[in-house]
């Protein structure tokens, strides 16, 4: 599958065989060739420094999966 780097545009070719693309999860799982945007760690994390506001904010609004309250507020 042809994809282009989010961040910088060059082209590679994922697929659900290789390493290609970032982010592939861990080596066990490494995702599904679609779902890597980046062609490099490099870009990935470029775009994530260049975008840090936004992605904070995302990450942030997905919440921390603790369903009581009381953990969050004894600190």
């Amino acid at each position: 599958m042809k994809m282009h780097c989010k961040n910088c545009g060059i082209k590679f070719y994922p697929s659900d065989n290789n390493y290609v693309g970032y982010p592939y999860g861990s080596w066990r799982n490494k995702g599904q060739a679609h779902t890597r945007v980046f062609h490099s760690r490099y870009c990935w994390e470029e775009w994530t420094a260049k975008n840090i506001t936004a992605y904070s904010l995302w990450l942030q609004g997905m919440g921390n999966n603790d369903t009581t309250n009381a953990t969050n507020n004894t600190i």
